[in-house]
């Protein structure tokens, strides 16, 4: 079967149009209505059914459809392979992370694997904290690393690091001279940014009747930039304003009668399934550590 026969057909049967299917890849009009006459001559059905100016497949192309796209993906991946192999790469390995763990751990980690095993290609995927061990389970990528630990019982979850978290604000206020109390009056608090701790710090402030005026805002990388441009401030991984904070963009405050908790990241495996060697050999460079679930 004629692969661009079946790619005209996939863009057809998401734009529902001929005319925007033929921009899209870059074809003539007629010749998207030729495709699409001999995948139906070759299939043996109507695929596609036209009232007026009126586009939908019908139900032999909806069922197509499906096998269109495993057709084509199979496809596309058998070159991408080709593609690797010729480029020198033997193994591949992908991860799926959150972006805090995308981008505060990952970068060194990969420059220290990549020194060692230099024909591993990487592929990097980025989902929220609580997507990463479903999507994990579901096989979309080898290993996971994530802010809050897998609840899926197709996966293990293991303690990857630990540190600190802090309260943080703009680099306009001397925190030699403002007592934090001070700052939660004058700002707004940034919540909800980090999957874990948030409940407990909450909880010590309304405990402690400190002025706060929460506002949630769920990305950590958000927060931030909201912080830098004295927007408001927040209870943030130190492992994720490090930077930040030794340069100079953030200061941080000292909260003595606070017992502020700790944040982990977590290493996110399938359970009972053997890794590929590129995944193993990624494990042994994390130092592993005995599975919490």
């Amino acid at each position: 079967m004629d692969v661009k026969l079946l790619r005209t057909f996939e863009m057809m049967a998401r734009e529902l149009n001929f005319h925007r299917t033929a921009e899209r890849l870059f074809l003539a009009q007629p010749t998207v209505s030729v495709h699409i006459r001999q995948l139906e001559e070759q299939t043996g059905y109507q695929l596609v059914e036209r009232t007026g100016r009126k586009v939908r497949l019908t139900a032999a192309g909806e069922r197509f459809r499906l096998h269109a796209l495993r057709i084509l993906q199979a496809h596309d991946e058998a070159l991408s392979d080709l593609a690797r192999w010729k480029a020198g790469y033997d193994d591949r390995l992908d991860l799926l992370l959150s972006p805090v763990c995308a981008e505060h751990l990952l970068p060194s980690l990969w420059k220290q694997f990549a020194a060692k095993h230099p024909n591993v290609e990487l592929r990097i995927y980025t989902t929220r904290s609580p997507s990463v061990g479903p999507g994990i389970a579901a096989g979309r990528s080898h290993i996971g690393m994530a802010l809050l630990p897998s609840q899926h019982p197709d996966t293990e979850t293991r303690v990857f690091t630990e540190g600190d978290v802090v309260l943080v604000g703009p680099s306009s206020i001397d925190p030699q001279t403002v007592d934090y109390r001070e700052v939660l009056a004058e700002y707004p608090l940034l919540t909800d940014n980090h999957p874990e701790y948030w409940g407990q710090i909450l909880h010590q402030l309304h405990e402690t009747q400190a002025p706060i005026r929460p506002m949630p805002v769920n990305q950590t990388h958000v927060t931030r930039k909201l912080i830098v441009e004295g927007v408001g401030v927040s209870f943030l991984p130190r492992m994720a304003i490090a930077d930040d904070l030794r340069e100079g963009r953030l200061v941080e405050f000292a909260t003595p009668d606070l017992r502020l908790p700790r944040s982990n990241s977590y290493i996110i495996t399938p359970r009972n399934k053997v890794l590929p060697r590129a995944a193993q050999d990624f494990l042994a460079l994390l130092a592993w550590n005995p599975p919490i679930s």
